[in-house]
Order: C-alpha cells, then sequence, then structure tokens
C-alpha cells in the first residue's frame, strides 16, 4: 500500500474533494490517501507551498503528492515533479519554485487528460497509477520550461537583518523566512544583544517556548523548522502589530 497525499483550496463543504479521493481509489482502492488541508486560501499558492513544504519530507520515500490550488488564468499543464525522492503532481504555475528553487528538478508534462473541466480528478487518477507502481516515464514527456517564481531572500548586512513575514498561522503567529543558522552566526559576530523591531514593540530575547513569557506578553522562538516565529502567549501577535505576510521584520545586532 502506498501513500498519497492531498492539499488544496476546495474547503469542505462541496464534493470536490470526495470526487478526487474517489478517481484515486476507483483505479485501486487499496491506496491510502492523507488530506494535508483542503483549507489553503483560495489562489494562494504562497499558502499552498508553505503547508506543504514543512510536511511532505516527512512521508516514506515514493509517497505521491497532489497539490491542487492554480492562480493561473490560463489552462495551465499539469506537470509531474521529482522532488526529494517523491513524486509531486500539480499544475505548471509556478509553485514548484516556492517550494524547492532548485532548477534541476525532474519534470514530466502528464498527457491524456479526460477531465479539462475538474482536471484534479486526472491528478487523482494519475497518483494512484504511480503509488501503484507503474513507471511514471510512460505518463507522458520530459519538460524543461516550467514557471518559476523567485521567492523573497534574507538580507544581511554587518549588523542587520532583514528578512519577511511569509505566513500567518491561524493563531496570529507570524512566521518568518530568518533562520536559526543565520541569526546565530550573526549574533556570534556582534556583542550578543539584538532587537527585533516589530514597530513600536521590540523584543530583545528569544524563548524556547510559547510559555516563556506571560499571557498576552510577546516571544520570539525558532520553531521546528528553524523559521524565526513571533507570537503573543494566548492572543494574535499578527492582529496586535499590524503585521500580515510579506511584511519587512528588521533584527538589529547591537
Amino acid at each position: 500500500m502506498s501513500i498519497i497525499t492531498f492539499i488544496s483550496d476546495f474547503g469542505t463543504t462541496d464534493h470536490y474533494v470526495a470526487s478526487v479521493k474517489a478517481s484515486i481509489l476507483k483505479y485501486n482502492p487499496n491506496n491510502k490517501v492523507i488530506d494535508i488541508s483542503h483549507e489553503i486560501k483560495k489562489y494562494d499558492l504562497s499558502h499552498a507551498a508553505y503547508v506543504f513544504k514543512n510536511v511532505f519530507k516527512e512521508f516514506p520515500e515514493n509517497s505521491v503528492h497532489i497539490i491542487a490550488v492554480n492562480n493561473s488564468d490560463d489552462d495551465s499543464d499539469i506537470i509531474l515533479f521529482q522532488l526529494d525522492n517523491q513524486f509531486v503532481i500539480t499544475y505548471d504555475s509556478g509553485i514548484i519554485s516556492l517550494i524547492d528553487s532548485s532548477e534541476n528538478i525532474n519534470a514530466i508534462k502528464l498527457d491524456d487528460n479526460k477531465h479539462p473541466s475538474f482536471p484534479e480528478k486526472f491528478m487523482g487518477e494519475v497518483s494512484s497509477k504511480l503509488a501503484s507502481g507503474i513507471n511514471y516515464t510512460t505518463l507522458g514527456s520530459p519538460v524543461k520550461d516550467i514557471r518559476q517564481y523567485l521567492d523573497r531572500e534574507v538580507r544581511i548586512q554587518k549588523n542587520q537583518i532583514i528578512g519577511h513575514s511569509i505566513r500567518i498561522d491561524n493563531y496570529g503567529n507570524i512566521i518568518t523566512n530568518i533562520s536559526k543558522s543565520d541569526f546565530y552566526n550573526m549574533l556570534s559576530k556582534n556583542a550578543g544583544n539584538f532587537e527585533i523591531n516589530l514597530g513600536v514593540d521590540k523584543i530583545i530575547t528569544i524563548s524556547d517556548s510559547y510559555n516563556d513569557v506571560g499571557i498576552a506578553d510577546l516571544f520570539a522562538l525558532f520553531n521546528y523548522n528553524n523559521n524565526l516565529e513571533i507570537g503573543m502567549n494566548r492572543g494574535n501577535a499578527s492582529n496586535l502589530l499590524g503585521i500580515k505576510n510579506h511584511t519587512p521584520i528588521t533584527i538589529n545586532f547591537l
């Protein structure tokens, strides 16, 4: 039995999720389907990429993943990517470059979509074939020219790191693209003190957990993916600070 994961912006009030799962199980009812999320913001590639990127490597090798989120105005091709010994089926929307910026990812343009008005059903059928052992090279033709996005980069200067918020989670916590390694590397080159500038508020310590501060106090910690996360104990830091996705986050080293 192989694993197929499914992430989409379908929500759960309609039949779309069940219909895609039916197309998977119709080909092979022994395949196991795991939902990652169906509450991705509509057409939001960065949201889908963030959620998927933070979980897909935890699945066994040769797992098959469907990412059914697209923001293109045209009929995007459906591409099969090989990524870290796993398969990803999604649109040629540029989302794969937000998950992995490598330029040498194997990609195959999938043929014979019999569901042009509901291409996610086709994704389901292909995923089930892959999970059942069909050779992926028989499903289409190699392609090199795929859409790509440039993700926001962290700027590192002599005594400053400037990153961005990349995700506001359901609790209002602010996840940034500032890594633990970059932070401590800069800290070691300076006097050991720092300020995370958040408008009128500043954070000058790194916590180990959400409960290291009092209720309604702000904290900063490095989450399990080693990204700097800013939050409020029992509160919503994003609303308090007015920080949304892509807001610059500056750390000054003193």
